[in-house]
């Protein structure tokens, strides 16, 4: 396993200590959950990205609230759409981003957490504290949308070693999303898998 700066795994597990106390499920995402996974990432992360529910996220800012450095809104962006929080641990910038959803050139994604991510997530703990990571899958999807080639291709080289492993969440975010032609393309040879093509005949409407 790959590892954070002091400073940032520091802010982690102490995020993570006060998230656990709310029996409530949430994911570490973004750069830091890449970097915990083994996928190569070209800076290391600048911040935390932590995910969570609707239903979860209230919860989950009131217990970090001491770190808050703004209230919770709803956030349309570009792209996105989400609740979304800052935190501030001893100089870590942490987001909070719930029902977190991304549109991009005909495909549309909702992350759903406890539903389908959380079941099939990484365990880990730093320091006896243990805490997900958001599946590959996920990741993979996510930065494809947003076009970030330079982590959906790294991405892709760590589910080609473990496939059965992480397709059949694919399988699964692929048959409750919908995908535009070129992405569901784009999965299929970045994974080496034709089989995905099948999904580009479905109408989801």
């Amino acid at each position: 396993m790959h590892h954070l700066i002091t400073e940032m795994q520091c802010a982690l597990q102490m995020a993570a200590r006060c998230l656990n106390s709310t029996n409530r499920v949430w994911l570490v995402g973004g750069s830091c959950s890449l970097l915990l996974q083994g996928v190569e990432v070209l800076s290391p992360p600048r911040d935390i990205d932590l995910y969570a529910d609707m239903n979860s996220v209230q919860m989950l800012h009131t217990a970090m609230e001491e770190w808050s450095t703004d209230k919770q809104v709803l956030n349309k962006s570009g792209l996105y759409s989400s609740i979304l929080s800052h935190y501030d641990i001893n100089d870590t910038q942490i987001e909070l981003v719930g029902d977190f959803r991304i549109t991009a050139k005909g495909s549309q994604y909702k992350v759903e957490v406890e539903g389908k991510l959380h079941p099939h997530a990484s365990e880990i703990e730093l320091e006896g504290i243990p805490m997900g990571l958001m599946p590959l899958s996920h990741e993979l999807l996510f930065n494809l949308l947003r076009d970030r080639k330079d982590r959906y291709e790294a991405i892709a080289t760590v589910i080609r070693q473990e496939p059965g492993r992480h397709v059949p969440l694919l399988v699964q975010l692929l048959d409750t999303n919908r995908l535009e032609v070129n992405h569901i393309r784009q999965i299929a040879t970045l994974l080496e898998l034709p089989s995905i093509l099948q999904y580009v005949a479905y109408d989801r409407n």
